[in-house]
């Protein structure tokens, strides 16, 4: 079995050490082990822990786990979609709404609103074309 010939098939724990032998007796000193060693190395990982791979192998434990958990969430992260607008061709009735917002300052004035009819937009503090934001923005900064 060449080393390409591993990526192709779910080669065993036993297929596998014999390409890193066969691997490291034919190797010059100091060079670093192929990907398609790493790749067939860590593809064992769901049916073997990192220690018995990185044992079985001669392995780098952390140099392992780490390639593991690499690989794992690249797995694991979905694509980045780019949101669209989807018009689903039909209208919501707007609801009646209510809305009470009371405001104390420091110096103890008051202020109480309350708001009864159609929302236009509560997520964003629009309540029938009033923005509740600037009328509390107004109090908190008056002249005192």
């Amino acid at each position: 079995m060449k080393l390409t010939d591993i990526s192709s098939k779910k080669p065993t724990l036993g297929e596998i050490r014999e390409q890193f032998e066969k691997w490291r007796k034919t190797r010059e000193k100091r060079t670093t082990i192929p990907e398609v060693l790493w790749e067939a190395a860590v593809s064992l990982s769901p049916g073997y822990s990192p220690c018995q791979i990185s044992k079985a192998l001669r392995l780098n434990y952390n140099d392992l786990k780490y390639r593991i958990q690499t690989s794992q969430s690249m797995l694991h992260s979905s694509p980045v979609i780019d949101p669209a607008f989807i018009d689903l061709g039909f209208k919501s009735p707007m609801l009646p709404a209510e809305c009470t917002i009371e405001m104390e300052d420091q110096n103890g004035a008051k202020m109480s609103m309350y708001f009864k009819g159609e929302a236009l937009d509560h997520r964003y503090g629009i309540f029938d074309g009033l923005d509740l934001l600037e009328l509390g923005k107004v109090f908190w900064c008056k002249q005192s």
